[in-house]
């Protein structure tokens, strides 16, 4: 490693180099005594870092600078030991040629106001379909294409659009649930007539909200499950309101295996590295006893994943994991990072229940410590200074 430093007063990235310049981001570091705010980072082939932008809401700024942003200067601490730098910014804050922003300073233990370069690569952390529609963003994110410069996981995704990109791949047909769109209340009256068990979920949904269970029951209507608890809905058209407030999409139920007689499915972390995605955790969530959802603030608890590991396929797991990621680079964008929800069926079957682009932080600290160093290789990869 070789030691940058940066010069609040002039606003500059220098270092003690007196022959040359080294590369840093998109610009250069000029050559000075090193003042006392200073960097450790990697040197290869001239070039200086990586330099990471991560982008974040507007909001999520003085959250950022109180130390209510935990995970993310977790990333910003993890990058910076392994020789990387970060800044973190808005969409507002990437300019032409420069980003303004806030970068950590070990010295300091703290943020700084600062601007660098165009960084290498960006990490969009933006926590809103909202603010990735808004005009700043769209604008940032036509600005770093045209510099080509990686925007990792462009957007949100929706389960109709994945569930679209899926369909494309004839290998993932066995994986996939029967899907599609609501259009209106005679399709929720269709399938569940077709299929006894069906589950409503909300497009643009996270974390099991908007999610419901219907199972028919005898006669007229169904017993609806929501993660609140449940109900019998005499008639279906009392789910009129609920399709007209939002778009949803319906699923078939699966027949799962079960640990304990509770219902689990699995947590796959997965990341982009050389050129394709594989997995670099798996947890488990089991359901609680009258819980329609394994998420933990729903009533779901962990289970090691070694409790159950003998009854998945591991490489059945990594080359669904892999062709689900060709599908979604396709759809989306480069998609560096993303979690799926997978159901496993009584004879091992693996079904896709749901693909997310922005994981949360896992529970167990050996997938988030496994996450720190694939993310750290993923920028560097994505720069071009891995080994």
């Amino acid at each position: 490693m070789i030691t940058i430093g940066y010069r609040r007063d002039a606003n500059e990235w220098v270092s003690r180099r007196p022959d040359g310049f080294y590369r840093f981001g998109r610009g250069e570091l000029a050559a000075a005594s090193l003042p006392d705010l200073t960097f450790a980072v990697n040197e290869q082939n001239g070039r200086v870092g990586p330099l990471v932008g991560i982008l974040v809401s507007e909001s999520s700024i003085s959250a950022l600078l109180g130390g209510r942003k935990p995970w993310v200067e977790t990333v910003i601490r993890s990058l910076h030991a392994d020789g990387g730098i970060a800044i973190v910014s808005t969409a507002a804050g990437i300019g032409e040629n420069m980003v303004s922003g806030y970068v950590f300073a070990p010295a300091l233990e703290r943020f700084v106001e600062s601007s660098t370069p165009l960084p290498d690569v960006v990490y969009n952390r933006v926590k809103s379909r909202e603010e990735e529609q808004s005009e700043p963003f769209q604008t940032a994110a036509a600005r770093l294409a045209s510099h080509g410069i990686p925007l990792v996981n462009r957007s949100f995704f929706r389960k109709s659009d994945v569930c679209r990109a899926l369909q494309t791949d004839r290998r993932l047909w066995p994986h996939l649930l029967p899907t599609a769109p609501v259009r209106s209340l005679a399709d929720i009256h269709s399938w569940l007539h077709q299929y006894g068990c069906i589950y409503l979920k909300r497009d643009d949904g996270a974390r099991g909200s908007g999610l419901l269970r219907l199972t028919a029951s005898p006669g007229a209507g169904a017993i609806c499950e929501s993660p609140r608890g449940q109900k019998r809905v005499r008639s279906l058209d009392e789910l009129e309101p609920l399709v007209q407030s939002h778009r949803y999409i319906v699923q078939a139920a699966a027949c799962t295996d079960t640990w304990n007689g509770r219902r689990y499915d699995l947590r796959v972390l997965a990341h982009w590295q050389r050129h394709r995605h594989t997995i670099t955790g798996v947890g488990v969530r089991l359901a609680g006893p009258r819980s329609l959802t394994t998420h933990v603030f729903h009533g779901g608890t962990i289970l090691p994943y070694s409790e159950i590991q003998s009854r998945i396929d591991e490489q059945a797991l990594e080359r669904l994991i892999a062709w689900s990621g060709e599908r979604l680079n396709e759809q989306f964008g480069l998609v560096g990072e993303f979690s799926a929800d997978i159901g496993v069926g009584k004879q091992q079957e693996l079904y896709i229940y749901e693909i997310n682009a922005k994981p949360m932080a896992f529970d167990e600290p050996d997938i988030e410590a496994r996450r720190l160093q694939r993310l750290n290789r993923l920028f560097a990869e994505l720069a071009h200074l891995a080994p």
